[in-house]
């Protein structure tokens, strides 16, 4: 179908996983996952570049930064850089790159730490923030965006997707949170020229020490305001946050309140969960570590409603959680977020999808008679 079919079809995801045909994919998702993601990593070179134009009602300016449509790939996919070229190809809005510790880690030992729930659309991971380091992932991102950044003057259909950062604390430096903040001040100095979003991510459930015991709003203004620091006559970015769908209301109404007084620039809902849902039914199910995927989504849109109605929309929200096709995606945006972010899904379904979600987001806004992404932000809060 082309981009100009007037009574073009939506399909959920479970239909699309269906029909998709491509044998290198599912050769892919036949390798054990963790093996499964390096070889996808690699392959990614050999994508071909969309030939999709994103419409002018999936576009926003957020943070001065134009997202030629809201869907992004999270944190976790491209920890170190080596694929944002191939990612860039297939559609995202935007790209978000680690986590990325100042040091190199090997992550957990234990093996393997990637597991499907393929009966739940799921995964569990406890990779323990594995990464090639702060040195190693800068060179990398210097590299493309010096690359992609040479001229002012390009059309939307060949510019760049929105380029973030993930940074995280190393938790072999949680004992010291002097030493703590300062390797995460060291992160955001190197990657802040060179990227136009940086994360904090401090809910990360799959390390040595638990970082939601780490997890409070002094604490992380504390680190927030060391890194603000370092800014005046420097190129501003976006700082935004990360926080944990395993937090209770006071905690992320906290995180909230403290977003909306100005301590950072929007939050990212949410990571992994080390909940599981009595519903499941995967044999894998009780394996340690944080879950995502489907059974995330219903939480996800829970917390973002109550943010949302929360602070009256005065915070930008990314969803993260559960988005399998345009229908999940767009029901995060109606109840607060103003952007998505996937991972799962990508795993389950494939590339093909983001060009596919595209298509049906211009669809679903015109069956609601909306003229922008923008109009439908928050729009089923009461």
């Amino acid at each position: 179908m082309s981009a100009s079919t007037t009574d073009f079809q939506l399909t959920s995801g479970y239909d699309f996983v269906k029909t998709f045909t491509d044998t290198a994919f599912r050769a892919i998702n036949a390798l054990p996952p963790e093996t499964a993601r390096a070889v996808a990593l690699y392959g990614s070179r050999f994508l071909k570049r969309t030939r999709v134009v994103d419409a002018a009602r999936i576009n926003q300016n957020l943070w001065s930064l134009l997202f030629s449509n809201p869907i992004g790939l999270a944190a976790g996919f491209d920890k170190n850089a080596t694929a944002i070229d191939s990612l860039a190809k297939i559609g995202f809005g935007f790209i978000e790159i680690g986590s990325i510790t100042k040091r190199r880690r090997r992550g957990n030992r234990d093996s393997p730490r990637l597991f499907r729930l393929r009966e739940d659309m799921a995964l569990i991971n406890r990779l323990g923030l594995p990464n090639d380091g702060l040195e190693s992932v800068e060179r990398r991102l210097r590299r493309y965006f010096n690359k992609t950044n040479k001229s002012s003057s390009v059309k939307l259909d060949k510019i760049r997707p929105v380029l973030g950062a993930n940074i995280a604390p190393d938790p072999s430096s949680l004992h010291d949170t002097a030493l703590c903040s300062e390797e995460l001040v060291d992160c955001f100095t190197a990657l802040q020229p060179i990227v136009d979003y940086i994360t904090l991510n401090v809910s990360c459930p799959n390390v040595e020490y638990k970082l939601r015991d780490f997890y409070t709003v002094n604490r992380v203004a504390k680190m927030i305001d060391g890194m603000r620091k370092v800014e005046p006559g420097r190129r501003r970015v976006a700082l935004l946050l990360k926080i944990s769908p395993d937090l209770m209301p006071s905690e992320y109404l906290g995180f909230a309140d403290f977003a909306k007084d100005g301590g950072c620039d929007g939050l990212i809902v949410g990571n992994t969960t080390h909940s599981r849902e009595p519903t499941l039914r995967s044999s894998e199910k009780n394996q340690q570590g944080g879950l995502s995927g489907k059974p995330l989504a219903g939480t996800v849109d829970d917390i973002l409603r109550d943010i949302y109605k929360h602070t009256e929309g005065k915070v930008t929200l990314i969803g993260c959680g559960g988005v399998f096709s345009a229908r999940d995606a767009i029901q995060k945006i109606l109840n607060g977020a103003s952007l998505v972010q996937m991972y799962t899904g990508l795993a389950y379904l494939g590339p093909k999808l983001i060009d596919q979600m595209r298509f049906d987001f211009s669809t679903l806004l015109r069956q609601q008679k909306l003229e922008s992404i923008g109009q439908a932000v928050g729009r089923a809060i009461d």
